[in-house]
């Protein structure tokens, strides 16, 4: 846990509560997932595996965002660097739930300060739905420097090509992926996600493809492929290693790497990951689901 000298009311410090508020799965929200992401609904409007149209389990990335007070006001450089989530129940469309959060640590990680924010989803009658943990980087006292310093995929520390893990194939989901999608998928937003001029504000020359629309295929694949047992038992938990360009090409893709007995059924692990056609990896990590 890094050391804090001061604690700002307004800024993000260990142990700080973050309160709790509703969270409504409106039509528009869901529509600008399919539209923004560009993937095809069909399969979740028309599934029956729960008697009423599916609700992608990735919107779940809405429900920790909105908390005030959960970063720090020196926002130069931020990025998000690591997901995990613990999905017990399927989201409604139309339906709304309350979701409660806290500062859980703030913690360095090579030259940034990362805030470990974890968010709850609660139907209303106080039954947990999602537990989430969210990793958010900052470059604290650097905006001075003008522009980030990003490092090539292929000349970092230890670099290797990505070794496939043996097993099931699942998937992939691949896209490419325009300016106009992303604004789309965050709602028409202006922020460094979607505007030129608000990404080089934080230190950045072009606009940074959001990781909640990124992980979002693998959250598409991951439902899928194993339906029920995703949505009522699925773990993620995901790390974000190269950033993600407008007009960049993603491919997520995952294998099954064993089965180990739960509860009396079966949970698949799964290893994820996303690639551009480069072979460079911009999302790394581990899943798992019911079967």
């Amino acid at each position: 846990m890094a050391q804090q000298t001061a604690r700002d009311p307004e800024e993000a410090y260990v142990g700080k509560d973050l309160g709790s508020m509703e969270f409504t799965v409106t039509d528009d929200l869901v529509q600008h997932y399919f539209d923004g992401l560009e993937v095809d609904a069909d399969w979740y409007t028309d599934s029956s595996l729960f008697g009423k149209a599916l609700v992608p389990s990735m919107i779940l990335t809405n429900a920790d965002t909105g908390f005030s007070g959960a970063g720090f006001k020196d926002n130069f450089g931020n990025l998000w660097i690591r997901q995990e989530w613990d999905i017990r129940k399927p989201m409604l469309q139309g339906e709304t739930y309350r979701r409660s959060s806290k500062i859980e640590d703030i913690y360095q990680w090579r030259d940034r300060t990362v805030v470990k924010q974890q968010v709850t989803l609660w139907s209303l009658d106080d039954e947990v739905m999602a537990i989430g943990v969210h990793h958010q980087s900052y470059l604290l006292g650097k905006s001075d420097q003008g522009t980030v310093k990003l490092r090539d995929p292929k000349s970092k520390e230890g670099v290797r090509k990505f070794r496939i893990p043996d097993g099931d194939a699942v998937g992939p989901v691949e896209s490419d992926i325009s300016l106009e999608m992303c604004g789309t998928f965050f709602h028409g937003n202006k922020n460094y996600h979607t505007d030129k001029d608000a990404a080089k504000e934080l230190g950045f020359e072009e606009v940074v493809v959001g990781g909640r629309l990124t992980v979002s295929y693998i959250g598409d694949m991951m439902d899928r492929r194993f339906g029920k047992g995703w949505f009522e038992g699925g773990k993620l938990d995901v790390k974000f290693t190269n950033i993600v360009w407008p007009n960049d090409h993603v491919i997520a893709r995952g294998v099954i790497t064993d089965r180990v007995h739960e509860n009396g059924g079966t949970r698949a692990n799964v290893a994820v990951w996303m690639e551009k056609p480069d072979g460079t990896v911009c999302i790394v990590g581990t899943a798992s689901a019911l079967e």
